[in-house]
């Protein structure tokens, strides 16, 4: 991977994962994922896997009785 690839993706999983960026940054890592197929099939896979992430955790409650069980197999 190109370090330009790679610099660039840590700056877009800095957004993913809510770290603030300048307009200019934002329009940087648009730029180059405009550019280079390989980046934004990259990026994309990872944005949708954070945005399920980011769905799930905020819309189902794990029981109670569940969240005990999983304790205890972990635990054990």
């Amino acid at each position: 991977m190109k370090e330009v690839c790679r610099e660039t993706l840590q700056r877009a999983y800095l957004y993913l994962d809510g770290e603030m960026l300048s307009v200019a940054e934002r329009r940087e890592i648009e730029v180059h994922l405009e550019e280079c197929a390989p980046c934004l099939e990259r990026y994309g896979l990872d944005k949708e896997v954070a945005q399920m992430l980011h769905r799930l955790r905020n819309n189902c409650q794990c029981p109670d009785s569940l969240r005990s069980k999983i304790s205890g197999i972990i635990e054990a």
